[in-house]
């Protein structure tokens, strides 16, 4: 049997508010899936990606699912992700890594906008 682990990545920001927003979205969705689900960043911000798989697979973790918190697709989830992962797995073949989509356009992000413009309307 395997342990899953989950990762939601995001950018990372000089200012601590926008470290605080991932970290609240890990949150939310971990109550929404009933499992940890550890923040991390790309820079500017500790845990990295690869501190937090590392964290994960030290505490057990077989597969280990990465959701990179990006609306766009740009050179971070086109490059920088997949390569940083490429390694990772390389350094631990016996587990299983897993790159989802990143945000992108969702209709569900659509609705987002919608309560943001009803809510000064």
């Amino acid at each position: 049997m395997s342990k899953e682990a989950v990762i939601l990545l995001g950018h990372g920001s000089q200012a601590e508010e926008g470290n605080t927003a991932l970290a609240e979205v890990a949150a939310f969705v971990s109550g929404m899936v009933g499992e940890e689900v550890a923040p991390a960043y790309l820079q500017f911000k500790a845990p990295s990606l690869t501190e937090s798989v590392e964290r994960v697979i030290g505490a057990g973790a077989t597969r280990v699912v990465v959701v990179p918190y990006f609306l766009y697709q740009g050179n971070h989830v086109m490059r920088d992700i997949p390569e940083e992962l490429d390694m990772l797995r390389k350094e631990h073949p016996g587990v299983t890594i897993i790159l989802t989509e990143h945000l992108g356009a969702h209709m569900k992000l659509a609705e987002v906008v919608v309560e943001r413009i009803r809510s000064v309307a």
